[in-house]
């Protein structure tokens, strides 16, 4: 493991055996300037739908998915009343790092939170927004790539609590595996997994987007059916307590519309890149939802004894 240096607060660097060809696409999906994705996405940066029911009044892109959290972290039995204490918990693919915040702020007895992600500017200003916070000492840092958690440190203290949101959906299905194998290593028996995944009710071998055309946009080309996922966690240790379309395919599509409206907003003359991705996804994506062909699903599971 090395360290990567610089006159703000880094990350450490974790390199795996095994290469991932597919790596690449998704470091580029992200290595745009985060501030040009807080104008689509808001100041959170959550890049992971939003909870809009039941809603009184409008809500924020950010603040829909701050809800959606929560929601999860309710159905886990973590957010009211009597609960495990949670002593280590791990935030894969912690994206620009606002759950990994919202997580030293859920679980203050918590005070190791190991954070990775494959992609060097999220981490970049992961740095900067969690020492801004002061959490620069609870959350470490790791540019480590999903498979490889078995590499990360203390091996002896296993994970209380891991959080893997919007992740999978761009792993291909040897790396999905051989990363779920890798998180039952390392988690203690009858700790808490929170997923949040786009998963595809066709199977992908049947289906059908509504644009003819083979772009893979934002690296989330490898899809997967909730059969398959769910198979994967039950073969490798977790029993599944609760699994569910969540958030609402109509608040997925709400979280589309509010987002392709900041792009065309922010940016009325165009752009290129992961953002124009986005904008186009938020069109195909929402008639995939409005025809029940693909949801976002949330799992909560347990690693079985």
């Amino acid at each position: 493991m090395t360290q990567r240096t610089s006159l703000v607060p880094t990350f450490s660097v974790i390199d795996g055996p095994v290469p991932d060809p597919y790596r690449d696409k998704v470091v580029y999906t992200y290595n745009d300037s985060p501030e040009l994705w807080r104008r689509a996405l808001g100041d959170t940066l959550l890049f992971e739908w939003g909870d809009y029911e039941d809603t009184t009044r409008l809500l924020s892109p950010g603040e829909a998915g701050v809800r959606f959290f929560d929601r999860q972290l309710d159905l886990a039995g973590l957010l009211t009343g009597p609960r495990p204490r949670i002593r280590r918990i791990l935030d894969l693919g912690c994206g620009w790092g606002f759950i990994s915040y919202l997580l030293a702020r859920r679980f203050h007895e918590c005070d190791r939170i190991d954070a990775i992600n494959i992609s060097p500017t999220q981490l970049d200003y992961c740095a900067r927004f969690l020492a801004d916070h002061r959490l620069a000492e609870r959350v470490r840092l790791f540019l480590c790539d999903g498979r490889d958690v078995d590499l990360l440190p203390d091996p002896h203290l296993p994970y209380d609590l891991v959080v893997v949101r919007g992740v999978y959906t761009h792993f291909r299905d040897d790396a999905y595996e051989a990363s779920v194998a890798a998180l039952s290593r390392r988690m203690r028996p009858g700790a808490i997994l929170v997923i949040s995944d786009t998963l595809f009710k066709q199977g992908p071998g049947t289906y059908t987007s509504a644009i003819p055309d083979m772009v893979d946009r934002l690296a989330c080309g490898n899809r997967k059916s909730p059969e398959y996922f769910a198979s994967v966690l039950e073969r490798h240790g977790f029993s599944i307590a609760d699994m569910r379309v969540l958030p609402r395919n109509e608040d997925v599509i709400h979280w589309f519309r509010d987002v392709k409206s900041n792009i065309e907003t922010h940016f009325p003359h165009g752009l290129s890149g992961p953002l124009e991705e986005l904008r186009v996804m938020a069109d195909n994506m929402s008639d995939a939802l409005a025809r029940d062909k693909v949801s976002a699903y949330s799992v909560i599971a347990r690693r079985t004894a």
